[in-house]
Parts: C-alpha cells; structure tokens; sequence
C-alpha cells in the first residue's frame, strides 16, 4: 500500500502548511497529512508538559486496543507462533504498527522455554517497546524526541485535521535527515529467521544512500564461506552456485515493507525513487543458517523521512 496524503484518504482538504506528519489510524489507515498544530500537551510522572513538534519523532498511543486492533493481535501472535513465514513477516509488521497495546497479550504468550533466540516472538517486545522505555503501566502513551529521549505519559486529546486523538494509534513528525547506524548479525538478521526493522519509513520524495562494512562466516572455520556484504563472489566448498534467492550467499540485502520485493544493498547502496514504506534489512542465507556468525555495520543516511522507532 502506497502511503497516501491522510486528507487524500479521508476526503478531506489539505491543511495549512506547516509539519507534515505520517499518521497511523486505530483501523489500520496510514497516510501522509500537513498540520499547523506545533506541539502536543503530555502529563509524565503527574506533571504536565509542553512538548514541540520540532523535538519530536514519533508518538504512540497507549489507549487500549480497538476491537479491530485486539482481533490483529489474537490473529499475530498465532501467526509468529506458526510454521508459515509470510504469516509471520506480516504479523510482525502488523504488530509492530499497533504498537503499546501488544503487549501485555505478547508477554501472556511467552512460554518459559529458554529457546529465546533466534525467535521472532521473542524479539517483538522490544520492537514495540525499548527497554530504555518500558515502565509498570503498560497503558501509558510513547513519545520518542529527536534527543534521544523517550517519554511516557498520557497524551492530552489533539486533534489533527478531522482526526481526533482517540482514533489515532501512531504519528511521526517527517525529518529532514536520519543517520542510523546499525549492526545486522548474520544468525539473527538472516533472511531465514526475520530483518532487521530500521524502523524508518520512507514516503514520496524520501531517498537514502548506505555504507556497509563488516565480515561475516556463514560455515564457521571454513574461509571460502566468509564474506563481505556484497556477499560471495563465487561458489562456497562443496556448492554449485554463490546465490540464494537470486541474491549471493552472505549478501546485504533489503525491502520495504514486510511484502517487498527483496533487493540487493552490499557495500554502498542508494534509493530509488518509488521505494515506499518501512526498509528491513537481511543477510542472504539458505535454510541452513545455524553456523553463521558476525554481523554488518551499515550507516544509512536518510532524508525526509519518518523516524519511528528504535531500530531492532
């Protein structure tokens, strides 16, 4: 789904020039939107604040689940507890989206099984909810600032156009420039097991360019199945061909959006235009992952984009 101008999906009028912000409605909507608002009124700890637009990156809402949002989690964390991994890359976007609400069904699920990783289930709490951001109410509203910090508390109503706070479930101030730097480990990021989330979501008119560093062994002792993130430039010991998945072995790989057509990154990579929604990012390995190890450094530099959580 292309993300559209909200007032576009709404039938409503632009607004006045001013922030642009991508909005995340309870029903699953998202869309791109103007708005004059300039800041938004939180209460942390029973203190009220004033928090401006220009600080902020994204907002999460930490109202409980709607009746459509409560039937996505039921269906998601069946999903990530299945064998179908489509079901399960969805899920995890799907949830990922609905944020706050997830979570106290999620820890319900966990089974103490000490078979943590690499696990899919497992690792979705803290890419609803960092650690540096996790507090004994569960229900308390997610604003995430441009310094780093994250606050929580409850969200004083807003109204953004047409669309009242009580219908929104996340929105991200649109930033002019991104610098993420990120480690994407071969065992856990493998395109087998799941991506890593950048947790930037590119709109119209976002681009970014990538630098990839780093050396990953995908058969442990064994060299000639060592690379960089251009991946292997010709057949490891004992294999006929370097690609999987039309990709070469140990490759820096990447998509957007859960369903994305997967795409070549290596070392050095730059967007193309059209390339909308949340980019992910791999390692390009077969089923048999388990004897992989080290990770790639990638630093994305990104512009006019939507920052809109902790990459995980």
């Amino acid at each position: 789904m292309k993300i559209l101008h909200l007032a576009v999906l709404l039938g409503l009028p632009l607004l006045a020039k001013d922030s642009t912000v991508l909005v995340q409605t309870k029903d699953g909507a998202v869309g791109e939107s103007k708005t004059s608002l300039t800041a938004i009124k939180l209460t942390v700890d029973g203190k009220p604040r004033s928090i401006p637009f220009s600080s902020i990156l994204s907002v999460h809402n930490g109202e409980p689940a709607s009746s459509t949002e409560a039937e996505k989690i039921e269906s998601g964390i069946k999903a990530l507890q299945g064998a179908d991994r489509k079901a399960s890359d969805q899920a995890i976007e799907t949830l990922t989206g609905i944020g706050i609400p997830v979570l106290t069904p999620l820890l319900k699920a966990y089974k103490d099984t000490d078979q943590h990783e690499p696990k899919p289930l497992y690792r979705l709490f803290e890419r609803v909810m960092p650690s540096q951001a996790d507090t004994f109410d569960r229900e308390l509203s997610l604003v995430r600032l441009t310094s780093g910090e994250m606050l929580r508390g409850k969200v004083e109503p807003l109204q953004l156009g047409a669309i009242s706070w009580d219908k929104i479930r996340m929105l991200a101030i649109k930033q002019k420039q991104v610098t993420r730097r990120v480690d994407v480990h071969s065992l856990r990021h493998s395109t087998q097991i799941e991506y890593f989330d950048t947790a930037l979501v590119f709109a119209a008119g976002s681009r970014a360019t990538a630098a990839a560093s780093g050396f990953t062994r995908l058969s442990w002792e064994t060299d000639g199945w060592a690379t960089d993130p251009n991946g292997l430039q010709k057949p490891g010991p004992n294999y006929k061909t370097n690609l999987v998945d039309g990709h070469p072995f140990g490759a820096l790989v990447g998509r957007f959006k859960s369903a994305g057509e997967v795409f070549f990154l290596g070392r050095n990579w730059a967007s193309k235009p059209g390339q909308e929604g949340r980019l992910y990012l791999a390692i390009n390995d077969n089923r048999h992952w388990q004897n992989n190890l080290g990770n790639y450094r990638v630093v994305i530099q990104a512009i006019d984009v939507y920052d809109v959580g902790d990459p995980q």
